[in-house]
């Protein structure tokens, strides 16, 4: 049983290299600036067995989150956390201990923590008192491990890059449905928009939304007040590329994700890949 065991090991740990190689070269090919959302080489099938598949989209399809806890909005977050099931005492605690983090001051928020409650906790040189550089880093905020618990998925909602406006024609439909605070089906006339008349996402006949009177429109949105605030919240092609890259060997898969703009690297690294063994 112990050679059994070793051989199940050695095998799993050359899946492993093999997909991450594999998820390397799909990074590769996509960082070519002539590389777009439809390009077939964005595919492939090694005969050998395995392969990848490569994702673009703009960063900013996602929440800014330094934007947002500097901004002093907190309604978004609330509304996120919300519906991701917490109780509004938690999500208070959570927020609040967020823009603690990222504030300058010692000063702690009604139910947030600085420095002294860090300590207590035997957290030495917490908090940074500076804005995230990396998602991740959330992670060291007094709370995240609940939510991250809870919410394995959390980082595919957050960036540290771009201006704090989502870019909707990339943005998932629950972070649509959060940032203009209307129900999930009033959402469907953007994705049915979005995939063209073939239903399939990154072809030739995808629609790109271009306004924020048409996004409204599409989402049943008519008071004035409303879409002004959207307005601050929206874009529709944010300059920051977001590749990610899933090469997979049997059940075992690798992601890795590089942020570009400009043909500049911002960050590149490994991120869980859901739904497989990562």
């Amino acid at each position: 049983k112990a050679l059994d065991i070793d051989s199940t090991q050695a095998r799993l740990m050359g899946g492993r290299t093999y997909a991450k190689r594999l998820a390397e070269m799909g990074m590769e090919v996509a960082k070519h600036p002539a590389i777009r959302e439809d390009d077939p080489a964005l595919h492939y099938q090694s005969p050998i067995g395995g392969g990848y598949n490569v994702k673009l989209v703009s960063e900013e399809a996602r929440f800014n989150i330094n934007v947002l806890l500097q901004s002093g909005d907190k309604v978004i977050l609330r509304r996120l956390f919300t519906r991701w099931g917490f109780t509004p005492e938690f999500t208070s605690a959570v927020l609040d201990a967020l823009k603690d983090w990222v504030d300058a001051d010692e000063n702690v928020s009604l139910n947030g923590a600085e420095k002294r409650e860090y300590d207590r906790a035997g957290l030495e040189g917490m908090p940074f008192n500076r804005p995230f550089k990396e998602v991740d880093e959330m992670l060291l905020v007094r709370g995240m491990d609940a939510v991250n618990l809870a919410r394995p998925d959390w980082r595919e909602w957050f960036t540290v890059y771009g201006d704090g406006r989502v870019d909707v024609n990339d943005a998932r439909a629950e972070l649509i449905s959060v940032l203009a605070d209307v129900p999930m089906e009033r959402v469907a006339p953007i994705l049915t928009f979005r995939v063209g008349q073939d239903g399939i996402l990154n072809t030739r006949d995808d629609g790109r939304l271009s306004s924020v009177p048409q996004f409204a429109q599409m989402l049943g949105v008519f008071q004035p007040q409303i879409v002004q605030q959207l307005t601050q919240w929206v874009q529709f092609q944010g300059p920051i590329r977001r590749i990610e890259s899933i090469g997979a060997l049997g059940d075992v898969s690798r992601k890795f994700v590089l942020i570009m703009q400009n043909n500049r690297a911002l960050w590149r690294g490994e991120i869980p890949a859901y739904g497989k063994e990562s």
